[in-house]
């Protein structure tokens, strides 16, 4: 039997007429059984601290008897699974990171689950450390139940087309730069090539199909429309419903997109680990609620010791539920946050890592991001700028430009830059066409091209 991840590879090579062959398959009945329960499991009413008990009681129990990590952990402890009673209970146990994963991974791979029931995954490495893993298929399955039970809150169903402006890998054609995916029903936009010689074409497509929902990185909708805005061009529609993912945004940059596509835009917090589902919780995206029955959720400060009060910032940890080739528990995610209302576990925006990033300085000083956030208009004839450093303590800023951007604003960029970090920076300025996306197309703020 092939595994998840060489199904994925099988139908990524296949021919076009192959992929819509399969995808006319009605969804349900091709994502499979584990998919429909978990559909008809979402639909039930449920208590979530019952539930989220036994399923930690079942994860701890499963991790201790399967895993020679775990049973090492418990055990020099002196501690037993059943010893977890509640929730709180659960801070017993040591959080762990990637770097536990990494130097650890045979240990922590269930012995009694069969390697052909489990897929490969990889985290982005945006925190600079990616991660190779193990889960089970059936989380797989668990994932798509999830978030089709979100998108449909919307009006969205899988019969309806999608365009989407993620990662992924695309055919070096002339002016396309897209390609349909049939088993999503998805237009897939290439977030690595939006730039003013190419943005006309990405005009046409989405005029010509119209497609009613986005699913899109924060980044690459707010480049695509600073590039309509840059060479006077237009949508001729609204698309109804645009879900963001994976990136931070801040207000403005919401209600840039919401003005815009006149649409509504929504969001919710996941993860490559399969940890925490959040779906938004206010209008403004600026809190998010946490479900209970994907996994369990914990806030941790500095000190790995679990938040149990609001407006106190620290990091977010997941617990897997279901995930029975490689059970994490207390995972750090490195993603901060608050609690809002900590009794109905409502958490507040989760900060981007640009305030986590800097640049390597004289003599060893880390100038922070935070200190480079300018609120003046010296950026207002730049579309998007991204830091880059080869060797500290010099940056080189790369930045898109407008048409009406002259040297007088390089000049008051560069003048601002020194002001606020050149005791510590040498900085430079150079006007492109495009930054650097990672693999999976997603923005970075600061890109290392090697340590510094």
């Amino acid at each position: 039997m092939l595994t998840l991840n060489q199904l994925k590879s099988f139908y990524s090579n296949s021919p076009l007429w192959l992929q819509k062959l399969y995808a006319a398959i009605p969804y349900d009945l091709r994502t499979g059984v584990e998919y429909r329960k978990w559909k008809e499991f979402l639909q039930r009413e449920l208590s979530n601290e019952e539930y989220t008990l036994l399923k930690l009681k079942e994860t701890l129990l499963y991790a201790y008897e399967n895993t020679d990590y775990y049973k090492e952990v418990f055990d020099t402890l002196d501690i037993s699974p059943h010893d977890v009673k509640t929730t709180k209970d659960f801070a017993l146990l040591p959080t762990i990171d990637k770097d536990t994963v990494k130097a650890n991974f045979n240990r922590l791979r269930a012995r009694n689950f069969p390697k052909n029931r489990t897929f490969y995954v990889a985290t982005g490495g945006t925190s600079g450390k990616p991660m190779t893993f193990l889960q089970s298929t059936n989380v797989w399955k668990k994932e798509l139940a999830f978030n089709m039970n979100y998108f449909s809150k919307y009006g969205y169903h899988p019969s309806m087309l999608k365009a989407s402006f993620r990662g992924g890998t695309f055919k070096n054609t002339p002016n396309i730069y897209w390609k349909y995916n049939p088993l999503y029903n998805e237009i897939h936009f290439s977030p690595f090539h939006i730039n003013e010689d190419t943005i006309e074409h990405y005009v046409n497509r989405l005029n010509t199909l119209q497609p009613l929902f986005f699913h899109s990185y924060p980044s690459s909708l707010l480049l695509l429309i600073h590039q309509i805005h840059n060479k006077g061009l237009s949508l001729n529609y609204s698309p109804k419903v645009i879900f963001l993912i994976s990136e931070n945004f801040t207000q403005k940059e919401l209600h840039t997109i919401q003005s815009f596509f006149q649409s509504t835009v929504t969001s919710f917090y996941g993860h490559t680990e399969r940890l925490i589902f959040a779906p938004n919780y206010s209008k403004d995206l600026s809190s998010y609620k946490i479900d209970g029955k994907y996994g369990f959720f914990e806030l941790v400060d500095k000190n790995g010791h679990a938040l149990h009060t609001n407006n106190v910032h620290g990091e977010m940890v997941g617990t897997s539920f279901d995930n029975f080739a490689m059970p994490l528990l207390r995972y750090k995610t490195n993603d901060h946050t608050h609690f809002i209302d900590y009794n109905n576990n409502i958490i507040a925006m989760v900060e981007g890592r640009w305030k986590q990033e800097y640049l390597s300085g004289k003599d060893g000083v880390k100038l922070y991001l935070t200190a480079l956030n300018v609120h003046t208009d010296i950026f207002k004839n730049v579309l998007q700028y991204q830091f880059h450093q080869k060797k500290s303590p010099c940056v080189e800023l790369h930045i898109i430009v407008t048409q009406e951007f002259t040297e007088a604003d390089k000049h008051k960029i560069l003048t601002t830059l020194e002001q606020r970090g050149g005791h510590a920076i040498i900085f430079s300025i150079k006007v492109v066409k495009q930054l650097q996306l990672t693999p999976r197309g997603k923005f970075k703020l600061v890109v290392n091209s090697k340590k510094v």
